[in-house]
């Protein structure tokens, strides 16, 4: 640790004495950590028992012929689970789509005379965070939050690899199938046995070429690396045209004009906003606390998270030292304080929603209950102990192993005196 930053802060939670006090009051990258901001705030600000509404709607007139003299239009309400199975009850993506076909035919509609519009507008076009990283941008991770996310932005894609190392790698398909005018450059080569992913994807939103470089394991049938979908709306619409067709409705193209007077035919319901925020927490979902974010922000990223920042203030905390970049941690800009955000967790565990708070935590080590944060250089832990609050932070650290053993020994350390006070 002799070239690595330490920031620290433990505070007992039954007498409010600081046990543990390392620089807690310098700025330091949280990643993951950050986490517990947006969400503890999304808890308090909205309603935890909410949810998104995707509408599918119609401008136009149906004759008795069946034809629909209007569009088709899926308005997107901000949804981060549309199209995602991950939590229990919610269709994937292939069964959404069903669904809204399922709708379609139940109004009667056998043709269209206007087009299919995928409206993403309720959200601010630009998804992804403007300081993240150019290697994260088109990794699964890297998913920014749209209007209209489907499959929580990600696809996956198969390769087999060569039969030596060395060798090109074959691409063999994605999931869900791209069907528009995508460019995958694959320059992938096949790695030793065992070596795992080291593949990365470059590319950033609305861009329709993705490079992908790195190495896949030899001796594997195939293998697949997860990406972010560059355009979610361009897929949701060409995925349900594929539907519709697939059924025998026959779309003409081309926007019309309608009506002027929306109808809609089918809503779908998101899961709870406390659902996302477990599993937000649980997994490390950055696509989830992005949507939270421009939620409480009306759409607009900067504004959620000046939302955020006054209602942590507002609520007491020393916001000195901190700048929020995003919602989720990934952005490198991102700072807070070891105390700043001992205050955050204090101020949740007396709060009416720490139990839907405390239970999107994990526990880490055997030792803490708590939101991990990691990237490169950075480790951190935020979160309880059966008796504390503690918060640890180490950055520019290369040894991940030495950053692990150091958290070790200051929640033993916490725990240590703890036990002294006792006696």
């Amino acid at each position: 640790m002799e070239h690595s930053l330490m920031s620290a802060y433990a505070m007992d939670s039954s007498t409010g004495e600081v046990v543990i006090d390392i620089n807690a009051d310098l700025s330091v990258i949280p990643a993951s950590c950050l986490k517990i901001v947006t969400t503890g705030a999304a808890l308090h600000l909205l309603d935890p028992n909410s949810r998104f509404e995707t509408h599918l709607e119609i401008d136009g007139e149906i004759d008795d012929a069946g034809m629909l003299h209007g569009n088709i239009i899926v308005k997107g309400g901000g949804d981060p689970c549309l199209g995602s199975d991950r939590i229990e009850g919610n269709p994937d993506w292939k069964r959404e789509l069903e669904i809204w076909v399922d709708a379609v035919q139940a109004c009667g509609i056998k043709e269209i005379e206007g087009d299919l519009i995928a409206d993403a507008t309720c959200f601010e076009k630009a998804m992804a965070a403007p300081s993240w990283s150019w290697e994260d941008l088109g990794n699964y991770y890297g998913a920014g939050a749209s209007g209209l996310s489907f499959c929580e932005n990600k696809y996956e894609i198969f390769f087999k690899p060569g039969l030596y190392v060395g060798d090109d790698v074959t691409m063999l398909r994605t999931n869900p199938p791209f069907l528009g005018p995508l460019v995958i450059e694959n320059e992938l080569k096949t790695g030793p046995e065992n070596s795992g992913d080291r593949a990365w994807i470059f590319g950033s939103e609305f861009s329709q070429i993705q490079h992908i470089r790195g190495t896949i394991p030899f001796g594997v049938e195939e293998f697949s690396i997860k990406g972010a979908i560059p355009d979610p709306g361009l897929l949701v619409k060409l995925l349900f045209v594929r539907e519709l067709e697939e059924r025998g409705i026959v779309l003409h193209g081309g926007k019309i004009e309608g009506n002027n007077c929306r109808k809609s035919i089918h809503v779908t319901y998101s899961p709870t906003i406390e659902e996302m925020i477990y599993w937000a927490n649980q997994k490390s979902i950055n696509l989830y606390t992005e949507h939270l974010l421009k939620k409480m922000g009306e759409g607009s990223a900067l504004a959620g998270l000046q939302v955020v920042a006054d209602f942590w203030r507002e609520k007491g905390v020393d916001w000195d030292g901190f700048y929020l970049a995003d919602g989720s941690g990934l952005s490198r800009r991102n700072l807070v304080t070891a105390k700043g955000m001992g205050q955050i967790l204090v101020i949740m565990k007396n709060s009416p929603f720490f139990s839907q708070f405390f239970a999107s935590l994990r526990n880490h080590l055997d030792l803490i209950t708590a939101k991990d944060g990691k990237m490169s250089f950075v480790k951190g832990y935020a979160g309880y102990t059966e008796h504390a609050v503690i918060v640890i932070f180490i950055n520019h650290c290369a040894d991940e192993k030495e950053a692990i053993e150091s958290v070790k020994r200051v929640l033993l350390e916490v725990k240590t005196v703890r036990a002294g006070a006792k006696t």
